[in-house]
């Protein structure tokens, strides 16, 4: 027997078996929402279906999956009998071994991302504030970490329901750990309709109802003078060397300092690559052999903050009409602009996304040509260029 035998009866018009259904003769909906709720619970969502539910919705099922599988401890602040003391306090030491969190500090709805691309742009700029603002869960003395979690679902983003996908799409942002402020953990947990590609009932904690990322920050615990690697840090010492003399420091930038940079950035462009294809830049019209360039200074100065600029620059190069886009870094060593250059072509390559880094300008990289002859770029600079021609 079906749950809905009841209402199949409805549609007997004197036959043993009931007339086959079409758009033009459904079934009656007195209880579409149950059923809708009990087809979920036991197939779960795909894109086509989680596209159809509000923000409000995603939260209410994304919640509810958080305490059936009591991936957040609980802990009982309510009266209990001294008969019933025993049985819950064990019954809270099971569950708190098996919870991840401690608590959920937020839950994102990235409802406006329906793209690999956008996905990962909205995850860097959580990730980027988080590490702006201070956001750490500190480490409690006691054996298990107090952490809080920043639950990130992305319903509408329809590669990402491919768990391989939505695995790469993590990867991208693991690679970058190097770079990351080194008194942060920073720990991605995936969760995912497919996890593994395994059944649910092996790891219901794992399989969520959306594509979801668990963002923890974590402050490290400074190490003792008798713990350092020596080694470690003379070789990151060596990099800083070899990568030439530091720029001038513009963490208190003003705007008219903004605007020397990209005057500065822009006359040696103009000088570099010709006139012609750089008349664009000032004068912001179109012409058959000329280029448009979306020029961005980047007020930042610590790599994650770069990385947040440079994929959302990606995702506006992937959508307007812009030929290129050139980011200004006048902090960074050359060093560490072209690590950030390359793990971020890494992604754009391994998510087919049709953007590239095709170029990073920096004043002590070497380039290609007559060295001697050739006026070094003012600052560090990151270009990105789409891959596959556009519409004019």
């Amino acid at each position: 027997m079906y749950f809905d035998d009841r209402e199949r009866l409805q549609h007997l018009e004197g036959n043993f078996f009931p007339r086959r259904l079409n758009e033009d003769d459904p079934w009656i909906i007195s209880l579409s929402s149950e059923k809708r709720s009990a087809i979920q619970k036991v197939i779960g969502f795909d894109h086509k279906s989680a596209a159809k539910l509000t923000d409000e919705e995603v939260e209410e099922e994304t919640l509810r999956w958080v305490i059936e599988t009591d991936i957040v401890s609980v802990s009982n602040d309510g009266g209990s009998s001294s008969d019933d003391i025993g049985s819950e306090v064990q019954g809270m030491s099971e569950r708190q071994q098996t919870a991840k969190y401690d608590s959920i500090k937020d839950l994102l709805v990235a409802s406006s991302c329906e793209s690999a691309l956008e996905s990962l742009t909205f995850l860097w700029n959580a990730i980027a504030n988080a590490l702006e603002h201070g956001v750490s869960t500190e480490r409690s003395s006691s054996s298990q970490s107090s952490q809080s979690v920043v639950l990130i679902t992305f319903p509408q983003s329809e590669s990402l329901w491919n768990y391989d996908t939505m695995v790469t799409v993590l990867e991208a942002i693991q690679i970058t750990q190097p770079l990351l402020p080194s008194q942060f953990d920073l720990r991605l947990d995936l969760f995912h309709p497919d996890f593994k590609h395994s059944p649910r009932m092996l790891s219901p904690q794992w399989h969520s109802p959306f594509p979801t990322v668990g963002l923890t920050i974590n402050s490290k615990s400074q190490p003792s003078i008798d713990e350092l690697d020596i080694d470690t840090i003379k070789g990151k010492l060596d990099v800083l060397f070899q990568s030439g003399h530091a720029t001038r420091d513009l963490n208190q930038r003003t705007g008219e300092e903004n605007l020397d940079v990209l005057k500065d950035c822009q006359s040696w462009a103009q000088k570099e690559f010709g006139k012609t294809k750089m008349q664009s830049f000032e004068s912001g019209r179109r012409h058959a052999d000329e280029q448009e360039i979306e020029w961005i200074v980047h007020r930042g100065g610590s790599p994650f903050e770069l990385y947040r600029t440079v994929w959302n620059s990606a995702l506006n190069l992937s959508t307007d009409h812009n030929d290129a886009s050139i980011i200004a870094e006048p902090q960074l060593d050359s060093h560490t602009l072209y690590r950030v250059a390359v793990t971020v072509n890494a992604a754009l390559k391994r998510l087919d996304i049709p953007v590239r880094i095709t170029q990073v300008y920096h004043p002590f990289i070497t380039s290609t040509g007559d060295s001697e002859s050739e006026e070094r770029p003012p600052y560090g600079m990151i270009q990105l260029s789409p891959t596959r021609l556009k519409n004019s």
